[in-house]
This record gives C-alpha cells, sequence and structure tokens, in this order.
C-alpha cells in the first residue's frame, strides 16, 4: 500500500471516518451476503472495483454502471449507484435521518452511505464500512443493532436505555444461518438484537485474543418506536486489535484488480 494512501487511511482513522466501503450481495439461494465490490474514497474522488466473488460466483451478475468485471472506475463525484441508496438532502426528514445515524448535519455522502448502509426495502445489497483501527490498537465502528423486531421484549429493553449506556455481546449458538451470530444484550442480560452479520467473524477473532469482556459497546442513538426499526438502536463498538491484518481480511476481501493498480490506460 503506498505512503499516500496510508496518510490518508491515518487522517481519515484519526477523524473516526471510513476509507473504504464493501458491498455485499445476497445470494438468492443460499440467502448470505457475499462480498463483490468495494468503494474506496480519496483525496481526489472515489474508485469501485469489484472483489474475487464477483468473478467467482456464477449466479453473481455486474452492477449498473459497472459493467466490467476487470475496471477500476473513477469519479470525483460519488457514483449514481451509491448516491441512490441515500435519502435526498431535500426530503424534510433529512434532519431526523442523520440524527438516527449519530451524523452532524453537514456529513459528507461517503460518511452517511457508511453509517446507513445504503439499506434499501426488498434489496439484496448492503454497504458495510470496516472497522478502523487506530495507532493505540483499538477497531472502532459504528453499527444498527439488527432484528429488533424479531426479539421479544427487545423495544421495551431499548426504552429503558439511555445514551453512552454500556452493553455486550453474546454468542448465539443456535443460529443456523451464521456460525458467529451474536445477540446484543444490556447489562442485566435482555436481548435488543442482533449483531450485523458482516461483523460476526471480525467480533469471533477479537473475542479469541481479549476475550468476550473486551468488546465494548455502547448506545449512540434510540430511535422512536413508530420509526423503522432498522433504526431503532445506534451503537458504537470498539475492541482491542492487535492482530496484523486489516479487520476484514482474507481472500473474500481482496480486490481483483489491486489497489494502486489500474490496468485501464
Amino acid at each position: 500500500m503506498c505512503a499516500t494512501i496510508l496518510a490518508e487511511e491515518r487522517e481519515r482513522a484519526a477523524a473516526g471516518i471510513a476509507r473504504r466501503l464493501y458491498v455485499s450481495w445476497q445470494d438468492a439461494d443460499r440467502r448470505s451476503f457475499v462480498p463483490v465490490g468495494v468503494l474506496t474514497w480519496a483525496s481526489d474522488g472515489y474508485d469501485f472495483r469489484y472483489l474475487s466473488a464477483a468473478r467467482d460466483d456464477n449466479e453473481f451478475r455486474p452492477f449498473i454502471g459497472f459493467p466490467d468485471l476487470g475496471r477500476v472506475y473513477r469519479s470525483t463525484e460519488l457514483f449514481p449507484f451509491f448516491e441512490n441508496r441515500l435519502m435526498p438532502r431535500s426530503r424534510p426528514d433529512y434532519p431526523a435521518y442523520l440524527a438516527a445515524l449519530g451524523l452532524p448535519g453537514d456529513a459528507d455522502p461517503f460518511e452517511v452511505l457508511a453509517r446507513s448502509g445504503g439499506d434499501r426495502a426488498t434489496d439484496t445489497i448492503e454497504v458495510v464500512a470496516e472497522p478502523l483501527v487506530d495507532d493505540s490498537g483499538y477497531a472502532t465502528c459504528h453499527f444498527l443493532v439488527r432484528g429488533v423486531r424479531h426479539v421479544e421484549g427487545a423495544d421495551d429493553a431499548i426504552d429503558s436505555l439511555s445514551i453512552d449506556d454500556l452493553l455486550s455481546t453474546e454468542p448465539d449458538v443456535d443460529n443456523p444461518y451464521d456460525d458467529h451470530a451474536r445477540y446484543v444484550v444490556t447489562l442485566d442480560g435482555a436481548h435488543v438484537g442482533y449483531v450485523p452479520s458482516y461483523l460476526t467473524a471480525f467480533l469471533a477473532r477479537a473475542a479469541e485474543g481479549g476475550g468476550e469482556e473486551a468488546i465494548e459497546v455502547r448506545v449512540v442513538h434510540i430511535g422512536e418506536r413508530s420509526g423503522p426499526s432498522h433504526f431503532r438502536l445506534l451503537c458504537r463498538l470498539e475492541v482491542p486489535w492487535q492482530l496484523h491484518e486489516a479487520p476484514f481480511a482474507g481472500s473474500a476481501f481482496e480486490p481483483l484488480v489491486a489497489e494502486g493498480f489500474d490496468p485501464q490506460p
């Protein structure tokens, strides 16, 4: 990784802003999300490139606007494919949308996409931000608690919480879909939902190194019961990360065209 990229990553990490967002696609048969692309922020704009699964999965079809798996796409503005996954700034409820994401009114589109996941109803795409690792050896990220409406008593438990309350996570050993699935749990033992699946393998590795007690989760924003359940509870995650690898590591996250290399003339 070149010095310029490293410098940009340190600057973004210091500000608590992701530089790299992974795009996951849901396989219709397996119902699991597979990382197929990566959107990267740089000082001069954005680039998008596909990951190995986009080539290896026979069911996957390239996204609109990105037809060539072996190309690096560049733009000074956020690509329409991603811009269309954000709430328009002109909507009267846009400030409330940012508040639900724990973001200031001047948050840039990349920040909003990183925090919201670009979620759309009946969608098969999920955009996720890799946890940021700082110089002190901690990895942090924000996440929206999943599955609140499927957990009995979750709404009552969430209503009893306050901003900055400490929560914990607990393995869901009976989950048939994710071997690393985790509940989000209050300190008095009430389940309020699930950790997003894209973070569970990362947390399993973190727990192996520092134990379950090393995983710290705090409440950032509590949404209204009448609002979308997806925005009911926003949390901040912090774990020690001493491993000499990125939080999202392995062949599944390797781009088909390496960062810093562009085959286009």
